[in-house]
């Protein structure tokens, strides 16, 4: 994929070549069949971004896996922090403002600053990063929390010209937290005054709609990890008495809450108890729920190893993940499904 980068600017030639529709629906075509698990870890001041393989038949003797070294953004300050990935594509926020960059291609855009509102006062801007299957576009949703009213902005990429625009919201939100993008609608959950919701950007349109959060429901969307269930809005936390997003040699079980028919509000709950092999394969590390990949293996990860628990069988297979001992004592994060696709440069015209 980096080389393909390079050939683009070798020549106007070369890169209308690299750029025509038959040979981006085949690359793309043939990068959807082998997936990717993408780690992001910060070293000094870059945002270093590796891949491996995702596993498609797991076994309890898998070999371990090689990273594969893909692009290092550099950035300022002492924060950053991906706070989105979709398409292949991440969303980071942190010194000098809001990036967009493909890991694969090494590319990043630095995307305008929003002016602030006078006379008000201003939380941090959550961003997201969203993605509309029918029109192949990418948009950038920020929402700014002004006392006594928000702001919400969007921005299209792609279009030869970065400009925010303002959008209209009904709803007043108190707090706000990252979400997840899934068929052209990115969920994130959301407080106001009156009740903890999730909210709903609709890419195409760009309107939002809201989705009544039970109480009994507040644990797993707030404080679990939103994911993709099957092309369902679905979130992943631990049991026991401190439910997170995170989990141990300790924890006894996996919570899945999947919501289908959001109209009739039809939410699914499951509870899957881990084996009692758990304590010695994880031993000391901690791990963080990822997400499910095919349709019943949650990804639990850790610098150092890629856990896969199966929910139908209860079965745990560890992947060791040669060429992360850099990040052990860094930040981390890791995305299921990463992409690699030649339409993705597209976004940075």
């Amino acid at each position: 994929m980096k080389s393909v980068a390079r050939f683009r600017c070798v020549s106007k030639l070369w890169a209308s070549i690299i750029s025509l529709p038959y040979l981006t629906e085949l690359f793309t075509t043939r990068a959807s069949a082998h997936p990717q698990l993408l780690f992001v870890y910060k070293e000094k001041k870059k945002l270093v971004f590796l891949s491996s393989p995702q596993p498609q038949n797991l076994d309890k003797n898998s070999s371990p896996v090689a990273v594969k070294h893909l692009s290092r953004i550099p950035f300022r300050g002492s924060s950053c922090y991906v706070s989105g990935h979709v398409q292949g594509l991440v969303c980071l926020r942190g010194k000098p403002g809001r990036i967009i960059c493909n890991p694969s291609t090494g590319q990043a855009l630095t995307l305008p600053k929003i002016k602030m509102m006078r006379r008000s006062f201003s939380t941090k801007a959550s961003n997201m990063l969203g993605y509309d299957p029918i029109n192949n576009q990418f948009k950038v949703l920020s929402i700014r929390r002004y006392y006594p009213f928000d702001q919400n902005q969007v921005l299209t990429l792609g279009t030869g010209e970065l400009k925010w625009r303002t959008i209209k919201c009904s709803t007043t939100l108190d707090v706000f937290q990252q979400g997840i993008c899934i068929n052209g609608v990115l969920y994130y959950p959301v407080s106001t005054p009156v009740r903890d919701m999730i909210g709903c950007f609709h890419v195409r349109s760009e309107t939002f709609s809201f989705i009544k959060v039970e109480r009994t429901s507040r644990g797993a969307v707030f404080y679990g990890t939103l994911i993709n269930y099957n092309g369902k809005l679905g979130s992943l936390i631990s049991g026991g008495g401190y439910r997170s997003r995170f989990i141990d040699r300790a924890s006894r079980s996996i919570n899945l809450l999947v919501i289908g028919n959001f109209e009739k509000q039809e939410w699914s709950k499951h509870e899957y108890v881990l084996p009692p092999t758990w304590e010695n394969v994880v031993g000391r590390a901690e791990l963080r729920l990822v997400g499910v990949v095919g349709t019943n293996e949650v990804v639990l990860s850790h610098p150092s190893q890629v856990i896969y628990y199966n929910i139908e069988t209860q079965g745990v297979v560890k992947v060791a993940i040669q060429g992360m001992e850099a990040s052990s004592e860094c930040k981390f994060a890791t995305f299921i499904n990463h992409m690699e696709d030649l339409k993705l440069t597209q976004a940075f015209k």
